[in-house]
């Protein structure tokens, strides 16, 4: 038995039946494509005027923009010669991240500067965070190669030539006025550690603060952050700046398969990090103190240097004091020697 399918029978109108086309029933719409056409025919040429008119106003804004570009101030940088200079004077690669930079993308340490500056690159252990250079970074090198400055003073250690780039930076991100990177190697100007590039930080003055600041921050895995400044130029010509900063954050619970017998290879409330740093820099006229308090406190959940997995108490501690001053009139006479 095969189906078959039957459709329905064909509904013709009387039009059809009579040989009539469908629009001729309705003349209306013989009316309203002209009309279309029309419309559109009218509104090509006020469209090709905007058109034009947008060109133009884009050509004035680009040549604006060009010639601001031209006649914009050139910034000048120190570090590069030990003396100061335009960055296009300067003989070697400098780029200069500002304060407004580093608010606008959000960096909260100088390995986050660092991480976008061209040609560097920033990794971290879960203990410290280390800066390579155009793919030069050995592991646990302590970034010995780069040396880093803080108002021109040195911030690496004597002992292993080390320093620190994220939460044991003893100076808070947002008191930094800009950031000063060279590259290359200049241990002729600076010895020891200059051998991937110099990174000076230039700290706000009092003048810059201009009063009293307290800031917090929230952030997960119950990450919290406080902070107070006091900045201010006084008449008689004293220039003060007074911070400090707390940190505190409880860290992830991370999995590490070489340890899957020790827990399931978690490690629990072992990634933790506290961090508490004081500054204070005074200046009058050419003579200028400056000292740095810093402690840091770091979890270690990989179970480094053969320690104990999943084992909180395992943590590294770093504690720097920097006490510094200098006379700015004699570097500047022997700068022009």
């Amino acid at each position: 038995m095969q189906e078959q399918q039957t459709s329905p029978p064909a509904i013709q109108s009387e039009n059809d039946a009579a040989g009539v086309r469908p629009y001729a029933a309705n003349p209306g719409h013989w009316h309203v494509f002209p009309s279309i056409v029309l419309l559109l025919l009218l509104a090509v040429p006020a469209l090709s005027q905007t058109t034009g008119s947008e060109s133009l106003v884009g050509d004035s804004q680009d040549t604006d923009f060009g010639e601001s570009l031209l006649f914009q101030e050139i910034p000048s940088v120190f570090r590069a010669s030990k003396y100061e200079q335009k960055v296009t004077e300067a003989p070697s690669s400098v780029s200069i991240v500002t304060a407004e930079e580093i608010r606008r993308y959000g960096y909260r340490t100088l390995a986050d500067v660092l991480r976008n500056a061209r040609g560097f690159y920033t990794t971290n252990d879960r203990n410290f965070s280390y800066a390579g250079v155009r793919g030069f970074g050995r592991p646990a090198d302590f970034n010995s190669r780069l040396l880093v400055l803080v108002d021109g003073f040195r911030t690496n250690d004597g002992v292993y030539n080390a320093v620190g780039i994220g939460l044991d930076f003893p100076i808070d991100i947002d008191l930094i006025e800009r950031v000063e990177i060279a590259r290359g190697p200049s241990s002729s100007l600076y010895g020891t550690s200059a051998f991937f590039g110099v990174v000076n930080v230039i700290t706000k003055s009092g003048r810059q603060v201009s009063g009293a600041q307290l800031t917090g921050a929230l952030g997960s895995f119950g990450t919290g952050a406080g902070r107070v400044d006091y900045g201010e130029r006084f008449s008689n010509g004293v220039d003060l700046v007074l911070s400090s900063t707390l940190t505190d954050s409880d860290g992830q619970d991370l999995f590490f398969p070489e340890f899957a017998d020790v827990n399931g290879g978690v490690a629990v409330s072992a990634d933790y990090e506290s961090s508490q740093d004081v500054f204070g820099k005074v200046g009058v006229n050419d003579f200028t103190f400056q000292g740095s308090y810093a402690v840091r406190t770091k979890g270690i959940p990989t179970a480094s240097y053969e320690t104990t997995f999943n084992d909180p108490g395992t943590f590294t501690a770093v504690k720097l004091t920097r006490p510094l001053w200098s006379f700015q009139l004699l570097r500047e006479s022997e700068a022009h020697i």
